[in-house]
């Protein structure tokens, strides 16, 4: 039996969250259907956070969700074509309105491989 204090890896894993509980915990955002069209294969999840940064605020009347949306992913999928084949994470840099911000995509394979943005701080 193992206690506590032992602190091995395989106990301290109480229950997996998974992308899927994510998404429907509204932490998580899919945006693979727009993904396909910018040429990803893999499923295509951006954080709360990232999904807040691309809806315009509504005095925006000349950018839309979709507009800004579809430049971070196109983004993304640049940045990681230049990832080496080890690399699980590119950092990029993105103007979302009027500020540049840092992202990361991140490549999730706990179960079914998926690509996740995020902000650090979401991480």
């Amino acid at each position: 039996m193992t206690t506590i204090g032992q602190n091995r890896s395989q106990d301290l894993i109480i229950s997996p969250y998974t992308a899927e509980q994510a998404v429907e915990d509204g932490f998580l955002v899919d945006v693979s259907e727009t993904a396909k069209e910018i040429g990803f294969r893999w499923p295509v999840r951006i954080t709360n956070t990232v999904h807040n940064l691309c809806t315009p605020p509504k005095s925006n009347k000349m950018q839309s969700y979709e507009g800004r949306l579809w430049d971070t992913l196109n983004l993304a999928r640049w940045a990681i074509k230049r990832m080496k084949n080890s690399d699980r994470m590119v950092t990029y840099t993105c103007k979302i309105g009027r500020k540049n911000y840092e992202l990361w995509a991140v490549i999730d394979d706990t179960s079914d491989p998926a690509i996740h943005v995020m902000r650090p701080e979401d991480y």
